[in-house]
């Protein structure tokens, strides 16, 4: 290994993972070799005094043999000989004969008059002597009994030669299994403080280190696992690098002012662009407490506030404006969208917001809004002003020809009856722009209106300006909407005057009227039964001055379904066209309906 490893801390003797494997090898082994040196001993000793009870029991029957025929024949000289010869055996240490009658008749190693003890049933290793006793017996006939003494301490020496040799062998098979488990331990420990020594090195950040394989064992496969670890985690701290260094190029560098929310609300993150914006630097931001409500003015502080929570309970939002107060004191409007931030397993992550300035769009929509107001005042007064000289020229030129008109030539007839359709014209594209101009008022103003009235003063208005017609009506049942009732009667008069104006020849002209509940409000349909138009002028003919025919044929300024359009919209609703050229033609129009008559619908 290459001395520059940083050497690993060292280990406690009692958490050594070498030491307490050969701790517990050691006890197992002592535990087993107990166990078999006991189990040996007691085998010994079993078959040792089996075979010592079966000598004995052979070697009774032998005495038993050479003694019933002397003790038969009363031959006790004969007998005294015997059992002397039997005690020159080491074996045998006294033996007592007596007759039938009880009567000792020979005896050797005790003395005659002393009590004899009493005779055993086992041998016992535990006692250095057998007392045994055995009759005399000869076909079946009894002669006397036999009384002797058997050395046994052949046994006991024999348990405890076993019992040291065992010991000894056990100990030095201990000593070689401690030896052996050293060198296994040694041999198999130092390549883990090899690997201890190269996981320092990638922790200290070199991650390029490999370990050389050796062998094909065990070791091999855990070395070959830590190089593949190291080369997984160099490419991925590489890939972490570089999508570290992406993201700081992005996020830092954003125009728009990024921020991170935690899942309690808390500021995880923020990018430079909020100085650059509020004067703030990132550091300040981090250490304002529930940021960003400090910054905001106090007048919009509790609506960002919402916001805020609205986004910690995981709901999104988009271009929300408010105030905010600069370091240096001046007030920017901002927007501010936010959604809700997840991790790969789906896990909640907070919310991330942007938030743009806007001062100068705010501003310029301020000045775009109150140029707008301001050309619509200097056109609905110049479309008054316009009418006063429209009627002089239309009343003078009757006037003309009331009193003139039968001593004017032909041509003069003719500039006049031009004069009179001009001003006709001009006094109609008057009247659109005013109404055009009058369908601006805000929905504050908007009460509940019953749309039969206004639909029924529509009719009438519609039938005095168009003379001679013969227009038939179908008026079904009709809603209670909000609306301002002027601006629904202009919707209602352009919609109805179009409906009878364009006619086909020789027809005249049907205009149905009917309502219909919507989830949304009331959709009222206009039909008529007129010329139609054709599908693809279905979308421009509701633009301002949008015609399909001439003046001649149609007189009319080109007004009427834009200024129809825009109360639709101003009303919250809005207005599109199905029409069948030279079937007809139906206007659709959503208007919201009033709440208690929403309420009373829903009953």
């Amino acid at each position: 290994m290459s001395p520059g490893y940083q050497r690993p801390p060292s280990v406690r003797p009692i958490n050594s993972l070498r030491l307490r494997l050969l701790l517990v090898s050691v006890l197992i082994e002592m535990v087993m070799l107990t166990l078999l040196v006991a189990n040996g001993a007691r085998l010994i000793q079993t078959h040792l005094g089996r075979n010592t009870q079966t000598r004995v029991e052979a070697q009774e029957a032998s005495f038993n043999i050479t003694l019933a025929g002397q003790l038969a024949e009363r031959d006790y000289a004969a007998l005294q000989s015997i059992i002397e010869g039997w005690g020159a055996a080491k074996s045998v240490t006294y033996m007592v004969v007596s007759n039938s009658a009880g009567k000792v008749v020979a005896v050797w190693g005790r003395d005659a008059a002393a009590p004899l003890p009493e005779a055993e049933r086992r041998l016992s290793p535990d006692l250095d002597e057998y007392h045994g006793a055995f009759d005399i017996t000869y076909l079946g006939q009894r002669y006397g009994e036999a009384r002797y003494g058997l050395d046994t301490t052949f046994m006991s020496v024999a348990r405890r030669e076993l019992l040291q040799q065992s010991v000894a062998i056990a100990i030095v098979e201990v000593v070689l299994t401690l030896g052996l488990l050293a060198a296994i331990g040694y041999w198999l420990t130092r390549h883990l403080d090899l690997l201890t020594r190269a996981s320092l090195k990638v922790a200290s950040g070199d991650f390029s280190l490999r370990l050389k394989l050796e062998g094909r064992d065990e070791i091999a496969v855990l070395t070959q696992a830590f190089n593949t670890m190291s080369s997984a985690v160099e490419s991925r701290i590489l890939d972490l690098d570089e999508s570290q260094r992406r993201f700081r190029a992005i996020a830092d560098y954003t125009y728009a002012w990024e921020n991170w929310f935690g899942s309690d609300g808390s500021l995880r993150w923020v990018n430079p662009a909020v100085e650059r914006i509020t004067g703030y630097a990132v550091t300040e931001c981090h250490a304002m407490a529930d940021f960003p409500l400090p910054i905001v003015l106090e007048d919009d502080r509790a609506m960002v506030s919402e916001h805020l929570e609205a986004a910690k309970a995981g709901e999104s939002g988009q271009d929300v404006e408010f105030r905010v107060k600069t370091k240096s004191g001046e007030i920017i409007w901002v927007a501010m969208s936010w959604q809700p931030i997840f991790d790969h397993a789906g896990e909640p992550l907070g919310s991330r917001s942007s938030i743009r300035d806007v001062t100068v769009q705010k501003q310029s929509a301020d000045l775009l809004v109150e140029a707008k107001s301001e050309l619509e005042r200097m056109l609905f007064a110049a479309s008054h002003d316009l009418q006063e000289p429209i009627r002089y020229i239309l009343a003078y030129t009757q006037r003309l020809d009331r009193e003139f008109g039968s001593d004017l030539p032909e041509r003069a007839l003719n500039s006049m009856h031009f004069i009179q359709e001009g001003a006709n014209q001009l006094n109609l594209l008057v009247k659109g722009m005013v109404d055009y101009t009058r369908s601006n008022r805000p929905m504050a103003a908007f009460a509940p209106v019953d749309c039969r009235r206004v639909v029924d003063q529509a009719i009438a208005d519609c039938r005095a300006m168009a003379t001679g017609s013969k227009a038939e009506f179908d008026v079904g049942e009709l809603p209670v909407v909000l609306a301002d009732p002027v601006l629904l009667f202009i919707l209602f008069e352009n919609l109805i005057s179009n409906a009878i104006k364009f006619v086909r020849p020789e027809t005249a002209p049907r205009v149905t009227i009917t309502a219909e509940h919507e989830e949304n409000g009331w959709r009222i349909d206009i039909a008529d039964n007129g010329i139609g138009i054709d599908p693809q002028y279905l979308q421009t003919i509701i633009r301002p001055f949008s015609r399909l025919h001439s003046r001649s044929t149609f007189p009319g300024a080109g007004l009427g379904l834009a200024s129809a359009m825009k109360v639709a919209k101003m009303h919250g609703g809005w207005l599109w066209l199905d029409s069948v050229p030279n079937q007809g033609t139906t206007v659709h129009i959503l208007l919201p309906a009033a709440p208690a008559a929403t309420e009373e619908q829903e009953g």
